[in-house]
Order: C-alpha cells, then structure tokens, then sequence
C-alpha cells in the first residue's frame, strides 16, 4: 500500500527533453490529440453528464500514449471512459523518446498520457481504480495542480516542473482546477499498488 498522498520519486528526466516531446505533440500529432470538443459524443454518459455539469472540465485535453481503442489511429481519452470498442491498451506512435526510454525502465507501468490543462480548465472531484497508483512527471505548471479531499480535509499541491516525477494516491478523492493563467501540462501514467517497491528502486537520471 501506498504510505504518503504524494512521494516525490528517485528518479529524474531531463525537463528540456521532456517540453521538446510535448512540443512535437502539439506540432505534430494533433490529429491524436483527445478533446471533448471533437470526442465528447463517445463518452461513457455518467462522466459524459458530469463533465457538462461544468463547462471548465470541457476545456481539459490531451494526448493518450497508450490507447484501449480497437482503432488506434483515433484519438483516445486520458482516461478510460470511452464507448468505443477497446482492447488492452497498448502503445501508440507517441511511445517514442524520452516516453520509449522511460517505459523500458518500467514495464510494469500502463495507461501514459499526456494532460493539458489550459487556464480556466479543471476536472471535477473523483477518485482512482482502488489497486492502482498514478505517477505525473509535471512538463509545464503554476500554482497548486491537484487537490485531494482526505475525510474531509483539503491538501492542494503544488507539483514543480523541473524533471521530477511523483507517485500520488489517487484512490483518495481529488481534483484539479487551473486557476493560473498558464497551461498546464503532465505525464500521467499508473501502475498497480503490488509495483511500488518497484518503482521506489527505480533512480537516477533517465
């Protein structure tokens, strides 16, 4: 089991490396870029129905390095929410660089993503599969990122873009809100909770 709501971990990535692969998604792949605006109508209807509760969760998109979708040319959602037909997620084209050397250091981790978060954007309180854990590796951030509600108390966090990487309980409630007026970007990806000790061991600089 996971001790802390956040650990920072032992390892590192160079953070020029790691904007220069966001800016070749952004440049480059844009056709995978998942967005409500373009994929909203095959959405599962419970997160469907609570995104547009709030029109500011609508403005959050990203990338999905590794997709559940039958057809991997489409573009896939961050999270696992979709109604198209799905497989075992498995590496898309974006799996390359700095992403490629990352997962070979851990092969145990599934479900990488890229997240933006533009200002003004958020995605409403939920919480995680109870077996998994999440990692971001923060690209691009200000202010506080990611807020979880533990038995009522709120702790906000601040996660630093300078190559670290984060191991966060996300089984706790959460949610992040921008309320800066700078994007937000993060490598997100899980792993189960029986692979911790594993990526503890992980160190250095990959």
């Amino acid at each position: 089991m996971i001790e802390n709501i956040l650990t920072k971990l032992n390892f590192s990535v160079d953070i020029n490396e790691l904007l220069d692969y966001y800016n070749t998604l952004d440049t480059q792949y844009q056709q995978l870029d998942w967005s409500w605006l373009k994929c909203g109508d095959t959405i599962v209807k419970q997160w469907r129905d609570a995104a547009y509760t709030d029109p500011a969760n609508l403005l959050t998109h990203g990338w999905a390095i590794q997709s559940n979708l039958k057809d991997i040319s489409l573009p896939c959602p961050p999270w696992n929410i979709s109604t198209l037909e799905t497989v075992e997620y498995r590496n898309t084209e974006l799996a390359f660089g700095i992403i490629e050397r990352l997962q070979k250091h851990m092969p145990y981790t599934y479900r990488w993503a890229v997240s933006v978060q533009p200002p003004g954007g958020k995605v409403s309180l939920h919480s995680d599969q109870e077996d998994e854990v999440t990692v971001w590796i923060p690209i691009m951030t200000s202010g506080n990122c990611i807020t979880f509600m533990d038995r009522d108390i709120k702790h906000s966090l601040n996660l630093t873009a300078d190559g670290s990487a984060y191991l966060l309980d996300t089984t706790i409630p959460h949610y992040t809100s921008n309320d800066t007026e700078n994007t937000r970007v993060t490598v997100i990806f899980r792993l189960n909770q029986n692979h911790i000790s594993d990526i503890m061991n992980v160190k250095g600089i990959i």
